[in-house]
């Protein structure tokens, strides 16, 4: 049937191929496929410069990112993913939602990893999609949708005040990234409290063993202030300034914000950074802070052994026993998750190498071998490592270090078979009972 006179338009007429895209839709098409190629052009290339380029900053992630769920990447394949709690150095900035930096973990390479503003985005569009399907499917039940995962039955009750305040602080908005030191601080704690003689021996030998198998990629250094008290929330929030400043400390705000500045420059130079920290003794004082360092756990498993050393150390030891036998029962009840290495090992070799593998490990992760530029901060960096507090000239230093290893092979159970025997002054004691720096004789 045919209306108002029209004909069926016959095979073959123009009519018939109105589907078909037009010489200009082809051309559009074209330029933009051309456009879309030259910007993953340049893009790549960007990439292949950043690859050379020295660490801007560092981040631990708070969520897990699927790069293979991302359609927007600049170039295809070439985003990074991971998931919370990883490390990610970032080299340069590419775009308001993209960064140019790698997974710190060896064998990755440098990629594409979203900024904070690309997934706060995906965030909100993942919220709205969750907050539509819970108001379609609420449609079909008794009760009402008043916010994002919030569903309030119309006979309940009020929430309590408690319950209410721990569901607010799970609904917290998370940042996606913190911001870290470019190389994890490692810090030692254990076998009990610093400050006494066991656990600053134990910890000593460990230190001059670092220094010397990483000599030129290591700083050891000192730290007096109490860097427990550098917590995100803290020092984010001026108003707990003065809270903190009033209590009893032994470090204000500003010396804690120094020493953090400080550590954070000692990273900077991607050289292994480990920390001397008088004040830490447990993990958990540093959980909070934005240092993420590698803990160090020194554990010695006996408590029996532990207690015949601290009472071989005298009476001056001793009558402290109790408080450093509950600080090693302390640690000794942490979960192993709350550290990167447990070293109880009976023998001081075996510790070291234990160590030594790690921060190998760790050092090939963060130094790949397709990015390895000379680093200008190094020299003015390392120049300046060393505290101002040094116990004695660094003249005396070797000959310091050389008498102090002596009586710290004997919390490792190391017999002394002649190849540790130290020749030097006199005046130095190889037998001295108490750790301390000795002058060198003239």
């Amino acid at each position: 049937m045919y209306l108002y006179g029209q004909e069926e338009p016959e095979e073959g007429s123009a009519d018939s191929y109105t589907s078909r895209p037009s010489e200009s839709d082809v051309s559009l098409e074209e330029d933009r496929e051309a456009v879309r190629r030259e910007a993953q052009r340049q893009a790549q290339a960007q990439l292949e410069k950043a690859k050379t380029k020295l660490v801007a900053f560092a981040v631990r992630t708070n969520v897990g990112y699927s790069a293979a769920l991302d359609n927007d990447v600049p170039v295809p394949g070439m985003a990074i993913s991971f998931e919370a709690k990883d490390f990610l150095h970032v080299k340069e900035k590419f775009s308001n939602d993209w960064w140019i930096g790698r997974l710190v973990k060896e064998g990755c390479e440098v990629g594409f990893i979203p900024s904070p503003v690309k997934l706060e985005n995906m965030r909100l569009q993942s919220d709205q999609k969750t907050k539509q399907g819970k108001y379609h499917s609420s449609k079909s039940g008794g009760n009402s949708s008043t916010s994002i995962g919030d569903v309030v039955p119309s006979s309940r009750r009020s929430t309590p005040p408690s319950s209410a305040k721990q569901k607010q602080k799970s609904t917290e908005h998370v940042p996606p990234y913190d911001v870290v030191p470019s190389m994890r601080p490692v810090v030692l704690v254990g076998p009990s409290l610093k400050g006494y003689e066991v656990t600053d021996m134990m910890q000593k030998a460990l230190f001059d063993f670092l220094k010397h198998r990483f000599e030129g990629r290591i700083s050891i250094t000192r730290v007096t202030a109490d860097i427990s008290l550098a917590k995100r929330s803290v020092l984010n929030n001026p108003s707990k300034h003065a809270i903190i400043e009033r209590s009893n400390t032994r470090s204000s705000l500003a010396e804690v914000q120094c020493e953090i500045e400080r550590i954070f420059e000692l990273a900077r130079t991607l050289q292994l950074v480990v920390l001397d920290a008088d004040t830490i003794n447990h993990p958990a004082q540093l959980g909070k802070t934005s240092l993420a360092p590698v803990i160090v756990y020194v554990k010695i498993s006996s408590p029996k052994v532990l207690q015949r050393l601290i009472k071989s150390r005298g009476k001056s030891q001793a009558k402290h026993l109790n408080v450093q036998m509950v600080a090693a029962d302390k640690l000794a009840q942490c979960p192993p998750e709350l550290f990167d290495v447990i070293l109880d090992e009976n023998q001081l070799e075996d510790a070291c190498e234990h160590l030594s593998d790690y921060l190998e490990a760790y050092w090939r992760a963060t130094h790949p071998p397709s990015s390895n530029p000379p680093n200008p901060l190094l020299s003015r960096t390392m120049a300046s490592a060393a505290l101002p507090s040094s116990p004695a000239p660094v003249s005396n230093l070797q000959v310091q270090v050389l008498a102090s290893l002596q009586p710290n092979l004997h919390f490792w159970h190391i017999e002394d078979n002649g190849e540790n025997q130290v020749i030097c002054d006199s005046h130095i004691s190889l037998e001295m009972e108490t750790f301390n720096y000795l002058p060198a004789s003239g």
